[in-house]
């Protein structure tokens, strides 16, 4: 994928993400009951964007660190919950930012996996005895 193209998927999952933040509570209630979702489907909305968008930026041709990804996704997270005190039956909630979180660390994960497997290094951990130390 091309840096644009990376860029311009990224952006379209932030806009997903702020216009689901904005969704009026009784329209996305409505769209649950509609759907027989067992799960409240916000919460695996965040999920699936969070995961989405982390992943996209661990991997090629964005490459950014992990650090960087966590803080980016924590301010994101922090922020869309600020703004649903702005949406009308919406409520901002802690729980929906550790969702997020979570999202953040699947995606960042899922996708140095999916790099260390391309590039045949595997994903576990590399494990090595410790030197005897001499004394």
């Amino acid at each position: 994928m091309k840096r644009g193209h990376a860029w311009a998927l990224m952006l379209g999952l932030v806009v997903v993400l702020m216009i689901g933040t904005q969704m009026p509570g009784s329209l996305r209630d409505g769209i649950e009951r509609s759907l027989h979702a067992p799960i409240p489907l916000s919460s695996l909305a965040h999920f699936v964007l969070f995961t989405g968008m982390s992943g996209l930026l661990a991997a090629r041709p964005i490459a950014w660190a992990p650090r960087r990804i966590g803080a980016c996704m924590l301010v994101l997270a922090v922020l869309t919950e600020t703004l649903q005190i702005f949406a009308i039956n919406r409520h901002p909630r802690l729980l929906d930012i550790g969702i997020d979180m979570v999202g953040f660390a699947a995606g960042t994960v899922l996708s140095i996996c999916l790099a260390k497997a391309h590039a045949g290094d595997g994903c576990a951990a590399e494990v090595r005895p410790q030197e005897a130390r001499h004394g």
